[in-house]
């Protein structure tokens, strides 16, 4: 069975949601058009819809059984000119029909049984669970509080939650040994160690010994001092040369354009020959000397900015290093030192660049570099000294805890073993039950196979039809009939007697009951022939739309009669939810033997709505929905859609209610009251209910068929208040100012 419903954040549930609780086997549902009775109903039908993403379905023996949901839907989709059959058990032998009875007595026995297990499980479960809480406050005041004051630092982690505190306890008790401590000795050393909590030091990043050596090779190289001129066996090398101006041609030789005019002097003197003798004076050695210089700049520029980045980044940081004791007296001279150096040197190296033939020298910062290195690995050694120092206080500490955890744990080790004892037999007690429990699914699985196996060769679809047919004839429905279909194999059709098909002829009222009643027959098998014997849950909603007051009483009557077949064990169906605003047909299916009794397997509900958000509220097994003078007037006033015979019959309950009743007043003053013969039988013909029908539907009731009877009947009714005086009664139940 369906244990609770969840309804939340689809249609006009909101997103805090509405919830259905201790659902049983039969579920009244009362409330207004629009108020949310058919989003409940549809999510009932499709769970799997994304609309329905965070609603749920809580099922009492965890497993789900079939839905069957009649509502506009099933109308729509199953009168068609083509219905599917339903398998019902159909003629077979006594001897068959006892075998697969008790084959199914046998699944309801299973169940209970394993509802019964699952339940004793359950139970289990809480016991488990209070016997650890249990534990959990006895460890939590007997060890923990008791002894915090003194080893606050053993309990670190675990003193802002008892869970833990109560698995570590466990934990600790499971690998710890007895100890010989004495609570003296145990405060004196955590006085010592928990009084001091050094901590380890990071240790400073050194530079890469291949940084340094890469920008002492640079400093270092001959290219520096060395003259790069051209080559001096072309003629005009000896001119370059005796005027020591090969820097000077170079760079004017990037300016030679294509035509014959010199750079410098503007006139037409660059003969071809010329050019020749220039290119070839800067080539060969030249060139690669070039090369080799622009290389070594881009490679220092590289180096010396990452040792720059180092240095900037160990002037701010190196507080943080406290352990280090770094003398920053040797240290900030010596960063300044060789920053300065760079610069200088790599002014020098533009120098180069710009004129080759330049010799240059260059500081030389190696010295200086493995300096400031060995400083910091002087820094980083006295670090790791202290970090040994930290580890071997680690050691102590720890030893310390352990040491209080296996003194309290002895303390305490009678309360800590019984519980452990408890739980184990508490455990062991569980595992059986999950294990019964799962081999009774086995044998329920195979009892359900065994049933749809037997209900193969005793199931038809021709009771269905026949038992339609029957309740067709005998609630005056002779004009239609249901058939097997003559083109689809295990398929109706609705047919008149002329043989015309009468799927789209159907008056709504029509379709309505013969729907209901092609429903009915689903709570007796199934349009698979594999589910006929399966347990299913019925949902009703608002089964009664469209119908005369006449039909209603016979749906009512069958509503009745599948409920009480359903607390009584007798069908398949485990379990109804019934969705209505109709008060009167809330009334007659509800109401037992014409009276409201509390009975422990029924439950009811209202679900109403304000500002357009639902909301449901439970009544458990007391009915909400009495002979409720005041939602007798509220379905007068709002059921617009009501037959003529509907809404005498609830004039004649207000009438009978207020006057007769309560007022001790007589028919005939009433009717008296009324000056036209016209006005008086329609008077009397409402209160003459209230001898002849409250109770039962009369042999010669007389249903009006012209349009505007209701309203007629509603003026009289209205006229009775305001004739005797109670026009301030009528205005104030109906809601007119």
């Amino acid at each position: 069975m369906i244990k609770t419903i969840k309804m939340k954040n689809c249609a006009t549930y909101s997103s805090e949601g509405a919830v259905i609780e201790d659902c049983q086997k039969v579920n009244f549902f009362y409330g207004p058009n629009g108020s949310g009775k058919s989003t409940i109903s549809s999510f009932l039908n499709n769970p799997t819809e994304p609309k329905y993403s965070e609603c749920e379905v809580e099922w009492e023996s965890g497993t789900a059984v079939d839905v069957l949901v009649y509502n506009r839907d099933f109308r729509a989709h199953n009168i068609q000119e083509s219905i599917d059959g339903v398998f019902t058990l159909g003629q077979a032998t006594m001897d068959d029909i006892k075998a697969l009875e008790e084959l199914k007595k046998q699944r309801d026995d299973k169940c209970e049984d394993l509802t019964n297990r699952e339940k004793s499980l359950r139970k289990k479960c809480e016991e488990e669970k209070k016997c650890s809480d249990t534990f959990k406050e006895n460890v939590w005041d007997k060890i923990l509080k008791r002894n915090e004051s003194d080893f606050q630092e053993a309990f670190a982690g675990f003193r802002n939650s008892k869970d833990r505190f109560r698995d570590e306890v466990i934990k600790q008790f499971k690998h710890t040994t007895a100890t010989v401590e004495n609570r003296e000795d145990l405060v004196q050393r955590a006085k010592t160690l928990f009084a001091k909590k050094p901590e380890k030091c990071a240790i400073i990043p050194v530079i890469t010994d291949e940084i340094i050596n890469k920008i002492c090779e640079i400093e270092s190289s001959t290219i520096w001092q060395k003259i790069v001129v051209g080559n001096k066996d072309i003629p005009i090398a000896r001119l370059i040369e005796a005027l020591d101006n090969a820097d000077w041609v170079n760079q004017g030789r990037k300016h030679i354009k294509d035509n014959e005019i010199c750079p410098f002097c503007q006139k037409q003197t660059i003969s071809p020959e010329f050019r020749n003798q220039l290119d070839a004076f800067f080539s060969g050695e030249y060139e690669h000397d070039i090369y080799v210089i622009k290389d070594y700049i881009g490679q220092y520029n590289i180096h010396t900015e990452k040792m720059i980045q180092y240095i900037n980044l160990l002037k701010a940081e190196v507080n943080t290093y406290f352990a280090a004791n770094i003398d920053m007296d040797k240290l900030l001279p010596l960063m300044k030192l060789l920053q300065e150096s760079y610069f200088r040197n790599m002014s020098e190296m533009a120098i180069k660049e710009s004129e080759p033939s330049r010799a240059i020298t260059l500081t030389e910062t190696y010295e200086t570099a493995k300096a400031i290195c060995a400083l910091i690995v002087d820094g980083n050694n006295t670090i790791i000294k202290h970090n040994e120092i930290v580890d071997n206080y680690s050691v102590e500490k720890n030893a310390l805890i352990s040491d209080i955890w296996a003194f309290v744990l002895n303390e305490n080790q009678d309360l800590i073993s019984e519980y452990l004892k408890d739980i184990a037999n508490i455990s062991k007690a569980k595992k059986g039950m999950q294990d019964a429990i799962n081999k009774g699914k086995d044998q329920l699985d195979d009892l359900d196979q065994l049933i749809v196996e037997a209900g193969k060769n005793i199931t038809s679809v021709q009771p269905t039809v026949d038992e339609i047919n029957r309740s067709l004839k005998s609630y005056g429905f002779t004009n239609f009939q249901i058939v097997p279909s003559p083109t689809q194999k295990n398929a109706y059709q609705i047919q008149r007697m002329d043989g015309t098909l009468a799927s789209n002829t159907l008056s709504e009222g029509e379709e309505t009951f013969i729907s209901f009643l092609y429903f009915l027959q689903f709570a007796k098998g199934s349009i698979d022939i594999s589910k006929v014997s399966s347990r299913k849950i019925l949902v009703l909603d608002d089964p009664i739309c469209s119908l005369d007051s006449t039909i209603l009483y016979i749906v009512s009557s069958l509503v009745k009669g599948l409920i009480k077949d359903v607390r009584d064990g007798n069908s398949d169906v485990e379990q109804v939810f019934i969705f209505t605003h109709n008060v009167f047909f809330h009334k007659e299916t509800s109401f037992v033997d014409g009276r409201m009794q509390i009975c422990n397997d029924i439950n009811y509900w209202i679900i109403s709505k304000d500002k357009n958000i639902s909301m449901i509220t439970a009544y458990k097994r007391n009915n909400p929905i009495k002979t409720s003078y005041e939602l007798l007037w509220q379905e007068l006033k709002n059921n617009a859609s009501a037959s003529l015979v509907t809404t005498q019959n609830i004039m004649r309950r207000i009438l009978e209610n207020y006057f007769s009743i309560l007022g001790k007043t007589k028919d005939d003053t009433i009717i008296e009251s009324f000056t036209t013969i016209e006005d008086k039988m329609i008077c009397r013909s409402l209160l003459s209910w209230i001898n002849d029908g409250s109770h039962s539907i009369p042999d010669d009731l007389f249903i009006d068929s012209y349009t505007d009877s209701i309203e007629r009947y509603k003026q009289i009714f209205k006229t009775i208040f305001t004739s005797m005086g109670h026009e301030a009664h009528y205005n104030m139940m109906m809601g007119d100012s």
